[in-house]
């Protein structure tokens, strides 16, 4: 790429912002729930109280703004990277800030609330030089690089608008703009560190491997240029001369193959014979020799066994140096090619039908007989083997429901032409037309074969691999180009289907919290029964109240974190009363203090046992028990006797609420843990699962919230409905069973490399 060509400039730096927009939308749950967990355990130090009011503000108001929040974080770091890059680049150049949906931020202010702004400033330094120092070793090569686009002769992280300062700045004008705790603001930002935000090494690692792609070498590389002869560096982005419009002499582009109609496949047939035969039954002997070429093809372009064909050169000196120079593809055989895709753009989708083998469209292991192939160099012979595997992987992923495998199998030839002009395909997860493949068959599987080919999704789909058959010839860039219009369609997707998620899981999250702040009470009332004497038992009829109604009051006066502080010790410290108060009193002292005690006491249990709403007859008796008792102890007197059948009732209750208390606690403990357990807890938003409900039927769906505690697994279908919720640990049973299975979201072109090899490898070995 030569960096001084403004639209070209402003076209890449605009991609950089796209990644990082969609960087942060992807880890925008994750990011809030990281800095809550941190708050929390920030708060469980015990800091100052005022510090701790802060802290415990922050952590509640993200909890329950946290989807506003996130819309505001797009908004303010769209806005952020913008007047950076406005600041960096030649006025000619400046990128237009790009526009984000915000509906919830609307109308509110993007001015900083002034708390200082030379202190926030300072601030906001200080704690970026933890995050630089955790990423220096992926910050460099991206800043030099882009001190290199920006015309700059020397290295400045200045140069870098996508320096952790820029981004904590985001965080922080979007936790402004929504208003939300102006006073929590700094104590929030020192908050922040490297191990409670988003890993930020992924989003900087693909920033600097969308300039390494685009030409945009290091500062102190030297730029391996094309050879006398012809040859070009692996992963270069060149074209072939006789693919850029002007023919090197003595070359031509193959001519029209005349007479060639339609296949199954949607591609002109391979088979220059006029039999209808089945040639992948007739190619099934052969299948071990092109497993085994396609396996030597990807040793020769530097790949081994594990290596899952994920490596993405970073123009390092050495590595440049080092790389291996291969041959352009064979003009003739990309010109036959050309021919097969437009044949194939001018056909219909072809239909799957029950029982059809899917073998019959990997066209590109039919093709391995024509002369076109049988003369092309043995480089692009290789090329074409590895590629028929990687689909022959496509075709054989239980994932990907079957007429998804024939479209997103129309791309084979397509695929195979921006495979030969850069070979980096195999080697780098970040070629574009990989990227394009990648992408296309991880969103199929969320299409159910129910929805029908009017289903938003199919069609999306069908229409980006009917504009590559369609318009692709030998500029890379347009497998970018829709990889970006599909991803923003998955994106508003993923945004309609959050909007119908959302109140479900704030529904859950409630539960969760209530459950959680239940299992605190109960700890706690069991260690204050602990912690009494044989000589000082509690009486027996305050057992079930404790373990009952007051344990609901002391969950809920945990609830609501702007009160908790002063309402849970209030509750704690009349439990506390109520436990001392009912025990005997030897001396006129304890006689005058229980007296002084009482009034206060009593109105307590009366405002706790409200918010519970605990009325009616069980209340009155209680209550009248519990004044009985009271009366006794002032008077010096003893207790009425209790005739024979209460006493032993209120001695079977009190017994009964300690055991229910117990197994209660005992149901929270967690067991040993199994390799179902372990894989349950690894888990995440996203992923997508088929499942088996009553009756033998079976669904799929996607993993789309996770409670904070785990406790609450949220699954959906694609559009948000028909949820239903498990816990971790019911979710680990249903795998014991055999009742869920995962369905891998790896990529699917890594995997398919994966598996040519490894399992070939294994398989030569026997």
């Amino acid at each position: 790429m030569a960096t001084g060509q403004p639209s070209q400039k402003v076209q890449l730096v605009r991609a950089l912002m796209t990644q990082t927009l969609a960087y942060f939308t992807r880890n925008d749950a994750r990011l809030v729930d990281m800095v809550r967990a941190h708050l929390m355990e920030l708060v469980d130090d015990r800091p100052a109280l005022g510090l701790g009011q802060n802290l415990r503000s922050a952590h509640a108001l993200l909890g329950r703004y946290g989807p506003p929040f996130n819309r505001a974080l797009q908004k303010s770091l769209a806005n952020g990277l913008a007047d950076e890059l406005a600041g960096i680049l030649p006025q000619q150049v400046r990128p237009a800030k790009p526009t984000a949906a915000d509906d919830a931020a609307q109308g509110m202010s993007l001015s900083l609330i002034d708390v200082g702004e030379v202190e926030r400033v300072l601030l906001l330094d200080r704690v970026a030089q933890r995050f630089g120092a955790r990423y220096e070793s992926v910050l460099e090569p991206l800043t030099q690089r882009l001190s290199v686009l920006f015309g700059r002769e020397t290295t400045s992280i200045h140069d870098n608008p996508f320096q952790p300062v820029v981004l904590l700045r985001a965080f922080v004008a979007a936790w402004d703009l929504c208003e939300l705790d102006p006073q929590a603001t700094q104590d929030l930002v020192e908050s922040l560190t490297p191990a409670s935000f988003l890993d930020l090494a992924p989003l900087y690692t693909e920033l600097n491997e969308m300039l390494v792609r685009a030409g945009v070498p290091a500062q102190r590389a030297m730029r391996i240029r094309q050879s006398a002869s012809g040859h070009v560096p692996l992963g270069a982005s060149s074209r072939p001369a006789a693919l850029d419009g002007a023919a090197q002499p003595g070359t031509s582009r193959a001519a029209p193959l005349n007479g060639e109609s339609g296949g199954g496949s949607g591609f002109a047939p391979v088979d220059s014979g006029g039999g209808a035969r089945s040639a992948w039954s007739a190619l099934a002997p052969m299948a071990h020799t092109v497993a085994a070429h396609a396996r030597q093809f990807l040793q020769r372009l530097g790949l081994t066994p594990g290596a899952r064909g994920l490596h993405a050169p970073d123009a390092d000196d050495s590595e440049l140096h080092t790389r291996p120079v291969f041959e352009a593809a064979s003009p003739a055989l990309m010109g036959y090619l050309g021919n097969l895709q437009a044949g194939a753009s001018a056909r219909s989708v072809p239909q799957w039908e029950e029982g059809q083998d899917l073998g019959e469209h990997n066209v590109l292991r039919q093709m391995r007989e024509r002369d076109e192939i049988r003369h092309a160099p043995e480089l692009d012979r290789g090329t074409v083997d590895a590629l028929a595997e990687v689909f022959d992987f496509v075709f054989a992923d239980q994932a990907i429901p079957m007429q998804m495998k024939v479209i997103i199998g129309r791309l084979q030839i397509p695929v195979l032409k921006a495979a030969m002009i850069d070979r980096d395909f195999f080697l780098s997860d970040q070629h574009p037309a990989r990227r394009l493949v990648d992408t296309l068959a991880g969103a199929s599987v969320a299409w159910a074969p129910e929805k029908g080919e009017n289903d938003p999704l199919y069609q999306r789909i069908e229409h980006t691999v009917q504009r590559v058959l369609t318009e692709f010839e030998d500029d890379l860039a347009l497998f970018g180009d829709l990889l970006r219009e599909f991803t923003e369609f998955l994106f508003e997707s993923e945004q309609q289907a959050q909007a119908r998620v959302e109140p479900v899981a704030q529904k859950e999250h409630k539960g969760e919290t209530w459950e959680q702040a239940l299992s605190q009470a109960d700890e706690l009332i069991h260690e204050r029964i602990n912690m009494l004497s044989r000589e000082q038992p509690l009486a027996p009829f305050l057992l079930p109240f404790l373990t009952t109604q007051w344990r609901e009051v002391l969950a809920r006066a945990s609830m609501d974190e702007s009160t908790r502080e002063v309402r849970h010790a209030q509750a704690v410290t009349t439990m506390e009363q109520l436990i001392w108060s009912v025990q005997p009193k030897t001396t006129s002292e304890q006689r005058r203090e229980l007296v002084a005690v009482l009034p206060d006491m009593v109105r307590q249990l009366n405002l706790g046992l409200d918010t519970i709403e605990w009325n009616g007859k069980p209340r009155a008796t209680f209550t009248r028990r519990l004044i009985s008792t009271h009366t006794m102890a002032i008077r010096l007197t003893q207790h009425a006797p209790l005739d024979t059948g209460s006493a032993a009732l209120e001695e079977q209750d009190g017994k009964a609420a300690l055991q229910q208390l117990d197994e209660r606690r005992a149901a929270r403990q967690f067991g040993a843990i199994d390799t179902f357990d372990a894989q349950a807890q690894t888990f995440q938003r996203g992923m997508w699962f088929d499942v088996s409900i009553e009756q033998g039927a079976h669904i799929r769906c996607r993993l789309s919230w996770v409670s904070p505690m785990r406790t609450r697994l949220l699954f959906t279908n694609r559009d948000g409905f028909d949820a239903f919720v498990r816990s971790e640990r019911e979710v680990a049973a249903m795998l014991r069973l055999g009742r869920i299975r995962v369905l891998d979201n790896e990529a699917i072109v890594g995997r398919a490399i994966d598996k040519i090899m490894v399992d070939n490898e294994l398989q030569m070995a026997a």
